[in-house]
């Protein structure tokens, strides 16, 4: 069992690109030839946004071709900065979050239920740009959760070491993990994949993972028992 998305994100970003930087090279020779077409100022625009719909090309082409995978692991989300890997036994279902003032977030979330078997695989430097990334998400869900700004200081500051058992996560690991429980408080769930990046709704895609994680829990009990009845 193996299904692959194609993360949505970076279509378009070679066509976007190629033609960018065409329109760049023919106004460098219309500035040469006919420099009176416009002002100095109406070409230094022109070369700005030019270089921004470049610049954003590029951005598109360096994302992942695929953004979500789902094997008989369980469900990588595959980003610029790295991949996450979620087993099928560290969570228990896939869904849409939802904000009462605001209603269906455009994310996907997983509801963690084991927080080493996710953090053991965790890159630094994912973690780090998933919590620049996320910040805003938490920001929101604060806002509906504590409209008088009363909430406690430590949801936006996310710091100190974070405790699993025995088990003891520090530095952005720990900020890592402290984000996920704060955000299982407001939003009910740990982790949290754009839907931008999704080829179909989060709803569909939430019912693949569902499904999936079941028939794949339900073959591993299946086996485990075989083996104990040889």
């Amino acid at each position: 069992m193996r299904y692959l998305y194609r993360s949505r994100s970076g279509q378009g970003g070679g066509a976007l690109l190629l033609s960018s930087a065409l329109v760049f090279v023919i106004l460098i020779l219309l500035l040469a030839i006919a420099p009176h077409l416009t002002s100095m100022q109406g070409w230094v625009l022109l070369f700005l946004l030019l270089s921004l719909a470049i610049f954003v090309g590029y951005s598109k082409m360096t994302e992942p071709y695929y953004a979500v995978e789902l094997n008989e692991q369980g469900v990588c989300y595959h980003h610029r900065r790295g991949s996450w890997m979620l087993p099928w036994q560290a969570f228990s279902f896939a869904s849409v979050p939802q904000l009462n003032q605001v209603g269906e977030l455009s994310f996907v979330s997983f509801k963690v239920t084991h927080y080493p078997a996710f953090l053991a695989n965790l890159p630094l430097r994912l973690a780090v740009k998933l919590l620049i990334e996320q910040r805003s998400l938490l920001i929101a869900a604060l806002r509906q959760n504590c409209p008088t700004g009363t909430c406690p200081s430590e949801m936006i500051l996310e710091s100190g070491d974070f405790y699993v058992g025995a088990v003891r996560y520090h530095g952005v690991l720990a900020m890592f993990a402290h984000r996920m429980r704060h955000l299982s408080v407001l939003l009910g769930a740990e982790l949290f994949i754009p839907a931008e990046c999704l080829p179909l709704a989060p709803a569909d895609f939430c019912r693949v993972v569902n499904r999936s994680r079941l028939i794949y829990m339900n073959n591993t009990e299946q086996l485990f028992t075989g083996q104990l009845l040889q």
